[in-house]
């Protein structure tokens, strides 16, 4: 049993230490990883956002420089060529000059523009600006006519760059994009041909390099058809990564313009944050990736100095529990020898136990209590004795009452004999109150005994007092069979007659009332009068008596006034039951009791 109680006393100071620290680690892990997702998602949707506005007034850089051409009013007439030919053999270089001018300045107009190509529909004729130089159509040959619809403008992922059919023309290395865009009469909706630009992913580059952390995170910018028009992590082996959670990104893309989603495959786990871009042709997808190895970095750091510290504290626990627990049992088994040894019938045990904790005054009070076990054994048997004595002496006094209840009913009967029926009518009532007080078994009684018992009292108070007095009683229909505790109503009517009747008035009067609540959960037993009533002083001494009363709630006593009747009530009913007093209505004394109505007469207990 020792074993035993060592065994789960060590087992639940550990169970007490491990589960707070598990679960401190535990609700600390996934908060932290929580908020950690929160966090990562807010800081990069104000990021790629940032991005997205950079990107967009980049694009928006570059398709206003493509317009420059339509504000130039001899450039579009050599494009329309309809007036005049500005194509015949006298003209033809002044209008290669105007030409050249033309494409340098959309050239200059931005750092990133490598090549312009200028294929003009009306003269069948094409135009290459690549290095400052200007190269014309090949002799013989057909120009190169880009396959663009009218009024299409569009943007092709980066590619290598390309001479457009010129032939024996070396260009430089390097993916540009290309923009290109059909060149037409808006008024007379006339084709006039069509514009390229490539331009280098310099400043696209330079945009995304601010978005992600070189490494560990990813950055995309998908087309409109789902092609990959930057890729910030180009697959080792050549070409670029594929996209698996393109699907998703469309999906969620339909339904808003920004946003994220989580991507959960055999390669990656982790949240994509995406931005639309407005680009010339479709809009573009700007989608940043971060892993959950880079998003939850912090939160695993922190969970293995949670998990350190908690073995730490795990094992120290561990070490004290043993300690503390074979210090608390080794009391104990003390104490329990000690009682084996009582158990045998040695009452006189010496019980020692060096200790100065609750362990140390349980011992202390065992030997006390020993002591008084040993004490109250002896007293018990002188009380014994006594009690035999005792008895013999309540049988004695109890011949008196039955015989004068004997003669009371002689005396009555002879009355009636002799046609005195008002001396019989008072010696039947008083034969009564003693008949129902001689019942001493009887402690619980239905109301209606008690109500009869206070109309014999105040019966023969009538005769005493000679009809100086009234009596108002009423007793609510359907409560003569609650039982209530026996002597209860006519003590308080006692009350009156001792304390508040006054002989030298002829309009005295007492009520006694019985109600109950609306739910009948509830007795209200009230009697007031209009006596001499009670000063304050007394009051307030009185309230004090009864508060005291029911604070020690002993026994009833000797005494049967208001303290003995709400003394015996709070035996049995505890705090259901109140009492209280004070100046009645007419300037008497007026007492309420209330009391639970816990049963009727002849229903099961």
């Amino acid at each position: 049993m020792r074993s035993r109680l060592r065994n789960k006393l060590i087992a639940f100071i550990l169970a007490a230490t491990i589960l707070p620290i598990a679960t401190s680690i535990l609700v600390s892990h996934f908060y932290t990883q929580s908020r950690l997702e929160d966090k990562a998602i807010r800081d990069n949707l104000n990021l790629i956002h940032q991005g997205k506005l950079n990107l967009d007034t980049y694009l928006q850089s570059v398709e206003q420089n493509m317009k420059l051409l339509y504000h130039n009013t001899v450039m579009m007439e050599i494009l329309e060529n309809r007036t005049d030919n500005f194509f015949s053999e006298s003209r033809l270089f002044l209008t290669e000059q105007e030409v050249l001018r033309s494409m340098q300045t959309l050239k200059y107009a931005s750092q990133d523009v490598r090549q312009v190509y200028l294929y003009v529909e009306q003269a069948r004729k094409s135009y290459l600006l690549s290095e400052n130089r200007l190269v014309r159509t090949d002799q013989g040959a057909a120009p190169f006519k880009p396959d663009i619809r009218r009024e299409e403008s569009r943007i092709t992922p980066p590619h290598p760059m390309s001479a457009y059919g010129k032939q024996f023309f070396i260009y430089s290395s390097g993916d540009v994009f290309t923009y290109q865009t059909a060149l037409t009469n808006i008024v007379d909706n006339i084709p006039l041909g069509s514009l390229s630009l490539d331009f280098s992913p310099d400043t696209i580059k330079a945009i995304c390099d601010e978005l992600y952390t070189k490494g560990s995170e990813e950055l995309y910018i998908i087309g409109p058809s789902g092609e990959i028009m930057y890729q910030a992590h180009p697959d080792p082996q050549g070409g670029k990564k594929p996209v698996p959670w393109l699907q998703e990104l469309n999906q969620s893309a339909a339904r808003a313009e920004r946003g994220y989603f989580r991507s959960e495959d055999a390669s990656y786990n982790g949240i994509h944050i995406y931005e639309t871009i407005h680009a010339p042709g479709g809009s573009w997808l700007l989608v940043k990736g971060v892993p959950d190895s880079v998003l939850y970095k912090s939160q695993r750091e922190l969970t293995g100095i949670w998990t350190l510290v908690g073995v730490i504290f795990l094992g120290l626990a561990t070490v004290v529990t043993i300690y503390v627990s074979l210090r608390m049992t080794a009391p104990i088994s003390a104490l329990i020898g000690y009682m084996n040894k009582i158990e045998s019938g040695n009452m006189n045990v010496d019980i020692r136990v060096k200790a100065d904790d609750e362990l140390g005054i349980l011992a202390r009070r065992f030997r006390s209590m020993m002591h008084t076990i040993n004490e109250l054994i002896l007293r018990e048997y002188k009380l014994e004795v006594a009690n035999k004595t005792n008895e013999l002496k309540a049988l004695q006094a109890q011949i008196n009452p039955h015989f004068i209840n004997n003669a009371l009913q002689s005396i009555a009967a002879r009355s009636l004999q002799k046609g005195d029926r008002e001396v019989y009518s008072l010696i039947s009532s008083l034969g009564k109150m003693m008949r129902y007080s001689m019942k001493t078994e009887e402690t619980i009684v239905p109301l209606k005994s008690e109500w009869d018992y206070a109309k014999s009292y105040i019966k023969l108070q009538k005769q005493r007092f000679r009809d100086q007095f009234e009596a108002e009683m009423e007793l609510e229909p359907g409560l003569e069979s609650i039982l209530v505790p026996k002597m209860v109503i006519q003590p308080l009517v006692e009350n009156y007659f001792k304390h508040g009747f006054d002989g030298s008035r002829s309009d005295n009067i007492v009520r006694i009332v019985c109600r109950s609540t609306g739910d009948r959960s509830l007795l209200h037993i009230e009697v007031s009068d209009n006596g001499f009533g009670i000063g304050e002083d007394k009051l307030t001494a009185l309230r004090a008596d009864l508060e005291a009363c029911m604070a020690e709630m002993g026994e009833p006593g000797n005494h049967i006034g208001l303290a003995n009747v709400l003394s015996r009530l709070k035996l049995y009913y505890r705090e259901q039951t109140t009492m209280e007093i004070g100046r009645g209505e007419d300037g008497g004394f007026r007492v309420l009791l209330t009391i639970p109505i816990m049963q009727e007469e002849g229903e099961p207990e």
